[in-house]
């Protein structure tokens, strides 16, 4: 059995159509990669359409293609007796994943980065642990809202992922670098991943699908910066369509300071997303009124974020939320405009937050001298590279 997942040979990047797949198109305007774009409905509508097939065909196709990572058609007994359908599956959908550019390992921590942009890297980062994998996903490329101990943010928004391309990232883990106890999924990488929605839902509706990867909800987290729109799209999905799981999920907001004025220098969404609008956001949604549904994210900026009023602040925000905290020392940089917080510094806050009461834990920095710790995603593939949409400080 010959593996799909064979990386490009190719330098260039890979032509992905974005937004919505469009079920009519024909086999020739498929690129390497699109099918990666199918939900499992899509794709059985899609085998019916263009090859005439019934849902058994679509049905096997998907399963070996996310749960094997491989087509064996030929010796699957759904396509006996079919070899032309066989040889058109094989050379209508390629399934080239995109060149592995980069990959930087600290330990066994590892980031590579994909050959999807001519201007910015797609960064993802491999972390494994002792009995499982996690896997730090991008949804962007770039990010427009510029928050000031973030690398990422540097470079401006230049376009949202597609499905596909996310789908690529953990394709890549799983099948072309072999990880086997791949368990926990954080979209927590390059970009405000509520502001890519649609792409992102879809992602996680492959991912999540008992016919494939198998992957469960509650393993998979959503970072986001505090982008109201998408929060409440979400509370809605998560409404419409319970038999999804999307309640399940985990929801991280990236807080850092719950003092008006200091998180909107710090992260310039405040001033479009002020706290108190955020904070209905929340008590509105399901992650808030559940255990483990919220995660609080906070970074330690010695001086900044740690002083007493900020602590005040914090707490004051928590009322109310059932939530979990994550202290997350600052990383630096390319260009460091905070310093790295001692790690008795953090141990300090950390103390004060669990004598209120609450659920904190540290974040470990886990590939920082490769840049691939928090807040540290985000390079250039070419050094003049152009600037995309920012939100100025």
């Amino acid at each position: 059995m010959s593996p799909v997942w064979q990386i490009s040979e190719t330098s260039s990047p890979m032509p992905v159509r974005h937004g919505t797949v469009n079920s009519n198109s024909s086999p020739e305007a498929l690129n390497p990669m699109e099918l990666l774009n199918y939900s499992y409905d899509h794709l059985i509508g899609f085998m019916a359409r263009q090859y005439g097939k019934r849902a058994y065909h679509g049905d096997a196709l998907f399963r070996h293609l996310y749960s094997r990572g491989q087509l064996d058609l030929k010796n699957d007994p759904l396509f006996d007796g079919n070899p032309e359908l066989v040889s058109s599956l094989e050379r209508d959908f390629p399934l080239n994943l995109p060149l592995i550019r980069t990959r930087q390992k600290e330990g066994d921590t590892l980031k590579f980065t994909l050959n999807l942009d001519p201007e910015i890297n797609c960064e993802t980062v491999l972390i494994p642990m002792k009995k499982y994998s996690t896997l730090c996903l991008s949804s962007q490329m770039g990010c427009r809202w510029n928050c000031q101990f973030c690398e990422t943010g540097k470079l401006g928004l230049h376009r949202n992922l597609s499905t596909s391309e996310i789908m690529a990232q953990l394709m890549t883990a799983r099948f072309a670098l072999n990880a086997d106890k791949l368990r926990n999924l954080v979209f927590m990488g390059m970009g405000e991943p509520l502001e890519n929605l649609d792409a992102l839902m879809e992602s996680i509706d492959i991912m999540t699908d008992p016919r494939g990867l198998n992957l469960h909800a509650k393993h998979i987290s959503i970072s986001t910066a505090g982008y109201i729109p998408g929060i409440n799209r979400l509370r809605d999905l998560c409404r419409e369509y319970p038999h999804r799981n999307y309640q399940k999920l985990h929801l991280g907001l990236s807080l850092h300071s719950a003092d008006p004025e200091t998180r909107s220098s710090l992260m310039p969404i405040n001033r479009v997303y002020p706290l108190d609008e955020l904070k209905k956001s929340l008590l509105s949604s399901p992650y808030s009124q559940v255990k483990d549904g919220l995660y609080i994210e906070y970074i330690v900026l010695p001086g900044v974020t740690d002083k007493p009023e900020q602590i005040d602040k914090l707490l004051y925000f928590l009322e109310g939320l059932t939530a979990k905290i994550n202290l997350i020392p600052y990383n630096p940089g390319s260009n460091p405009i905070f310093r790295k917080p001692e790690e008795e510094e953090v141990d300090r806050l950390w103390e004060i937050l669990n004598e209120k009461g609450y659920s904190c834990r540290t974040r470990k920095s886990r590939g920082e001298s490769v840049m691939a710790a928090c807040g540290q995603l985000g390079r250039r593939s070419k050094p003049d590279g152009k600037s995309g949409q920012q939100l100025t400080v």
